[in-house]
């Protein structure tokens, strides 16, 4: 993997694989970048999970997964969201070919 600016990065091509960095803090969701717009793109959240239509219903699930720990919502991942940040001095983790295949090979034993 390697770390990389938003100019580099709205350059990158569909499908990287990619999470935020911030130096000296973490790393944050692990997502697919999508279209690139002028100053900003789309992404797929590989946390997002069922269709929530505001942050409260989001938090309200958030709280009945945590209360009752066998309540379960599926993944969500054929819903593209729009960044819309534009912090010009935001870093990514761009992820490579290994990287997505050690990925890959470890969700597989998983199954």
């Amino acid at each position: 993997m390697r770390i990389v600016n938003r100019k580099e990065f709205l350059t990158l091509p569909r499908n990287t694989l990619y999470c935020k960095f911030k130096e000296g803090d973490s790393f944050y969701n692990l997502n697919i970048k999508k279209d690139s717009l002028l100053n900003d793109w789309y992404y797929l959240d590989l946390n997002n999970f069922d269709d929530c239509n505001n942050s409260n219903e989001r938090y309200t699930k958030i709280d009945q997964m945590i209360k009752y720990s066998k309540v379960e919502f599926p993944l969500l991942l054929d819903s593209e969201d729009r960044d819309g940040f534009f912090e010009e001095g935001q870093l990514f983790c761009i992820y490579d070919k290994k990287d997505i295949q050690n990925i890959i090979d470890n969700l597989t034993d998983c199954l």
